[in-house]
This record gives structure tokens, C-alpha cells and sequence, in this order.
């Protein structure tokens, strides 16, 4: 009997030392869409937090004319409504997503919420639902 608890004792440790010194788990993705008014479009917009690396992607989605936003919520949250930065991308559909690279401590949470307005006014509207992930 003596045997079978020294093994499961050595088999636990093994498994801690391992867990141990295993990387970081990584955080969620997220992924928002901006609905769009133009008919034939399924989304005016998208954006996409990676958590490996702490990315945020924005798409412009629709030849609509409008630019693609997203605003960005990081822990801890604001109230009423609040966001903590916001991203444009001007370039239209057919253009480049805009990449911009953060940095935040592991298990943070990171809201965003899509959607399009006109640039260079800074107008904007038709936002998605906000959905989190996590650093």
C-alpha cells in the first residue's frame, strides 16, 4: 500500500514542477461587428482583440462610405456608457485594417464595441453589442 501512495505522491509533484514552470495560459479573443444600413453589407465594420500580444484589429467591412470605429474598454471599466480609447480606420473597404499594439497585465479585461461614423468629423453611430475578452 506503502508503494501506491509514494507513487501518487511522486506523480502529483511531477505534475506541479510541471504546471510550474509551463508558459501563461493565454487571455480570450474577442471579436465585435458594427451593423451596416447598406443593403448587401452583413457588418459596416469589425474589430478583433488578440489576446497573445494584446492587438487590436479594425476592419472597414462595407463600401457604404463611412469609416470603421471601435471604441475599447479596458479594466477597470468605465460606467455610464465611458470607454477608455477608441479606434478609426479611414481606409475604407477596400483598404488595410489599422493595427494598434497594447500592453496590459495578464487576466485583464478588454471590452470593445464596432461600429462606423465619418472620420473626419469624428460623427459616429450604428454600434454592435459590446463584448469582452480578456488580456
Amino acid at each position: 500500500m506503502k508503494k501506491f501512495q509514494l507513487a501518487g505522491a511522486l506523480v502529483g509533484a511531477v505534475a506541479l514542477v510541471g504546471l510550474a514552470s509551463s508558459p501563461a495560459l493565454a487571455g480570450t479573443d474577442v471579436t465585435v461587428y458594427g451593423p451596416s444600413l447598406k443593403q448587401g453589407c452583413s457588418y459596416a465594420s469589425a474589430a478583433h482583440f488578440a489576446s497573445y500580444g494584446e492587438v487590436f484589429t479594425v476592419y472597414d467591412k462595407c463600401a457604404d462610405g463611412w469609416a470603421a470605429v471601435v471604441k475599447v474598454d479596458v479594466a477597470p471599466y468605465q460606467s455610464g456608457g465611458g470607454y477608455d480609447f477608441y479606434i478609426w480606420n479611414p481606409n475604407s473597404a477596400d483598404g488595410s485594417p489599422v493595427t494598434v499594439n497594447k500592453s496590459y497585465a495578464e487576466g485583464t479585461g478588454v471590452c470593445m464595441q464596432a461600429g462606423s461614423g465619418e472620420y473626419s468629423s469624428g460623427e459616429w453611430g450604428a454600434w454592435g453589442y459590446w463584448s469582452c475578452g480578456t488580456a
